[in-house]
C-alpha cells in the first residue's frame, strides 16, 4: 500500500469550483458578460478580489476583472457593470 505524497508549497492546492463573493457565488466555467451584452470570457478561478478568466495560451493566465466591476451573478453568468439591467441575477432588489 502506498501513501500519497505531501504537496509541495508551490503546487496549486485550490481545487474549488465555486467561490462566495460579495456579489454572489461565482463558479468555474461561468460566462462573463460585458456591459454591451457580449461575452468576454469564462471564469477560471477567483483570487481574492479578482476573477481570473480562462487561459488564452498554454500556461498563461487570462485577463482578470475586479469583483467591484460586477453588477450581478446569475445561475450561469457574471454580468459586468454598465448594462443598466437592474433585474439581472443578484443585482435585483425588491
Amino acid at each position: 500500500m502506498t501513501t500519497p505524497s505531501p504537496q509541495s508549497p508551490n503546487e496549486d492546492t485550490d481545487q474549488r469550483s465555486s467561490w462566495a463573493t460579495s456579489v454572489g457565488t461565482i463558479r468555474r466555467g461561468m460566462k462573463v458578460i460585458g456591459p454591451d451584452g457580449d461575452p468576454i470570457g469564462t471564469v477560471s478561478r477567483v483570487e481574492g478580489e479578482r476573477v481570473i478568466l480562462a487561459e488564452h495560451a498554454a500556461g498563461e493566465d487570462g485577463p482578470f476583472i475586479a469583483v467591484t466591476q460586477i453588477d450581478g451573478v446569475s445561475e450561469d453568468a457574471v454580468l459586468l457593470q454598465g448594462r443598466g439591467d437592474a433585474t439581472f441575477g443578484l443585482a435585483a432588489e425588491d
